[in-house]
């Protein structure tokens, strides 16, 4: 199913201020300085600065939420992962079989965690009445291509052989993530189309599925300066140029026209399309890159959250009935 909203329309005024602000303030760009050493961190307490300043984190009712350390090496990577489990805040849902959706944060690679999207997973958990695994996957230029992958796939394939402790329902299992999570979320459902790990869907927030393209700072910070053309062709960094498409899970795509990877979403949407993949589009005409992050302060952005929310709440449902 394809669900377009017209376009263009100006940007939410709320977010048009955001960017108004940062270059009153003088803030550099978060990412830059992030390939010298030590840039990565700089990054990340510049990212969280931002954040506080800008879009406080939205105040949403939780449920529990679990600290874990998933061991890697049973799948081939050689570090601990950490993970938040989230269940939603209404707590007659722990006693019955639930949705699972495993999350990768966004962040450009360099920046982003557990606490950063935490307020993310909550929602989803909620509205979409799943529990919700959180990835803290391993962050670059410290950890290149394919660390940021590695992690995730594994975290992915713990989580499906290991649903009698999450939502106890294989059919209702779904990836997501949003811009880079986004990124990560596509690769992994490559993988699980090939290892034969069924997903009721993937749900991709505004993703970047061609970092061939970019050719920005994050992207020359995860895949390496000298390795940006070969690894940018590699499905594992860019969903876009797998050998095929074919079979990969329902996707629920949302994006905004303001949005810096809004051609290559739609470029992405009609790749799928042509592969014959069920496609939820939602393209909501005022918001720009980053729309989830920004509902406690642009009721546009929240109304398009709560949105995607239920299509992956109506996504689970349908692949519960199948």
């Amino acid at each position: 199913m394809t669900k377009s909203l017209p376009h263009p329309a100006p940007l939410d005024p709320v977010l048009a201020s955001i960017g108004q602000r940062w270059r009153a303030a003088q803030i550099p760009d978060i990412y830059e300085g992030c390939l010298e050493p030590h840039g990565g961190p700089v990054s990340r307490e510049r990212a969280r600065n931002v954040r506080g300043f800008f879009y406080p984190k939205p105040d949403l009712p939780k449920g529990l939420i679990e600290k874990r350390t998933i061991d890697g090496r049973a799948y081939g990577v050689e570090y601990n992962i950490p993970v938040q489990i989230i269940w939603p805040h209404d707590t007659s849902s722990l006693k019955k079989p639930l949705n699972t959706l495993v999350y990768f944060h966004g962040g450009g690679f360099v920046v982003g965690d557990l606490d950063s999207h935490e307020a993310h997973a909550v929602r989803l958990a909620n509205e979409s009445e799943c529990i919700v695994v959180n990835v803290d996957y391993r962050l670059a230029p410290e950890h290149r291509f394919p660390g940021a992958y590695d992690d995730c796939l594994a975290v992915t394939r713990w989580a499906y052989q290991n649903m009698d402790q999450l939502g106890r329902q294989p059919k209702r299992f779904a990836l997501g993530g949003d811009s880079a999570g986004g990124n990560l979320a596509a690769a992994v459902a490559i993988a699980c189309r090939d290892l034969g790990i069924q997903l009721a869907a993937q749900l991709l927030l505004y993703p970047a599925t061609d970092l061939l393209r970019l050719k920005g700072m994050p992207e020359k910070a995860y895949l390496g300066e000298e390795n940006l053309e070969l690894f940018g062709l590699d499905p594992r960094a860019s969903p876009k140029y797998a050998s095929t498409h074919v079979g990969l899970a329902p996707t629920i795509l949302g994006v905004g026209p303001h949005d810096f990877l809004y051609a290559d979403n739609m470029a992405y949407a009609s790749i799928l399309r042509d592969a014959q993949v069920p496609l939820t589009l939602r393209e909501f005409p005022t918001l720009n890159h980053g729309f989830f992050s920004y509902t406690s302060i642009s009721a546009d952005s929240l109304a398009a959250a709560r949105l995607m929310c239920a299509d992956l709440k109506s996504h689970f449902d349908l692949a519960g009935k199948a």
